[in-house]
């Protein structure tokens, strides 16, 4: 009986599954699965691998002013080693140093050896030419001295002036004085010493107005030019005002840059040389425009740019500059006075493709 009754239980299971086939329920899955995945309303969610959906916004070009800065280090206007013309021991040093002296104060004083001595020597030898030369003048227009004798005494007579100027130069080299109004900055020598020809006695500096010096890029030299007002910013985070006297016409061969002075007033000589200042100079306005730096990408040549799309839908790599930084963004240039920028999406999409665009407000967004 058992047998039996496992018999009409397999049976019977067979006729059920048998009956569930034929009826098409696998079928009708499959089939519905196909109509519902081909319905329009799902169609509109599958995108075409070639279109890519974007967000854009456009940005109307801006006038601004970018600075140039410049970092560099204050200098003197002028500043020279003043050295000895003649040789012999000092005797004087009237100024001290960091002491304010006029052109022509003594700085050190030589003393005279025997040049007092060979002075007088050549005066009273040119007071006796002039007499020989003048009775020689006076015979020669009475016929009784020939006109070589007196050619000659004249010569004579000019040789011993001569004398007398040479000594007189070498009686002032004695005196080393300041060769312009300034600071006495440093002094080599002290009472005693000796002097030779060539040997600095002191180094004179003039520090109104002083120099602010730094050098610029080749690509800001040409918005630079002479005369234009600029600022001077110290370490110490000090302000003063300049004017830029000078720009260099060549570069410098290791670095192609070139050398920039600004000229700031400096009476009381109360600004030193040597301290690290930055130049600052406002540029030219130029027309840009503000956008966040995330919005920025770079092609495969390593170009900064953006992306902007037209109204053929089409994406374009845009190479920019950047112009300067601010609390609101990047400032660059190069892109037309109107663009539409893509803001979202731009890492995905690449140059020339089709995107579907999505118009964002204006106003920039990090």
């Amino acid at each position: 009986m058992t047998i039996k009754r496992s018999y009409v239980l397999a049976a019977t299971i067979a006729l059920i599954l048998a009956a569930w086939i034929s009826s098409g329920v696998f079928g009708d899955g499959e089939s519905s699965t196909e109509d519902t995945a081909s319905t329009p309303e799902n169609n509109d969610l599958v995108e075409s691998p070639d279109i890519q959906t974007v967000r854009a916004r456009v940005f109307e070009a801006q006038p601004v002013r970018r600075d140039i800065i410049i970092r560099g280090r204050t200098e003197p206007v002028r500043a020279v080693e003043v050295r000895a013309e003649t040789s012999g021991a000092i005797t004087r040093l009237p100024v001290e140093k960091g002491e304010y002296v006029s052109k022509g104060d003594l700085l050190c004083g030589l003393s005279l050896n025997a040049r007092g001595a060979r002075l007088a020597e050549a005066k009273a030898l040119r007071e006796q030419r002039w007499l020989e030369y003048d009775a020689s003048q006076k015979l020669a227009a009475k016929g009784h001295r020939s006109e070589t004798q007196a050619a000659a005494d004249k010569a004579a007579y000019d040789a011993a002036v001569a004398q007398v100027r040479q000594m007189e130069v070498e009686m002032s080299y004695t005196r080393i004085t300041a060769p312009f109004d300034g600071i006495l900055d440093n002094r080599f020598v002290e009472i005693g010493d000796f002097l030779s020809v060539s040997q600095p006695c002191a180094t004179v500096v003039d520090l109104d107005p002083i120099l602010v010096v730094g050098q610029v890029s080749e690509r800001d030299v040409d918005k630079l030019s002479m005369g234009s007002v600029g600022k001077a910013r110290l370490i110490s985070g000090k302000t003063l005002e300049g004017v830029v006297r000078f720009i260099a016409k060549t570069a410098e061969q290791e670095t192609r840059t070139f050398r920039v002075e600004l000229a700031v007033p400096n009476k009381d000589a109360s600004l030193p040389a040597g301290i690290t200042a930055e130049i600052i100079v406002a540029a030219e306005a130029v027309t840009a425009h503000l956008m966040s730096p995330a919005f920025l990408v770079l092609n495969d040549s390593g170009a900064i740019g953006v992306r902007t799309v037209g109204a053929d839908k089409i994406a374009r790599f845009q190479e920019v500059s950047i112009l300067e930084d601010s609390n609101d963004g990047v400032w660059v240039g190069g892109l037309p006075d109107r663009a539409t920028v893509i803001t979202v999406g731009q890492e995905f999409v690449r140059d020339g493709q089709s995107v579907e665009v999505t118009m964002e407000s204006d106003g920039v967004q990090s």
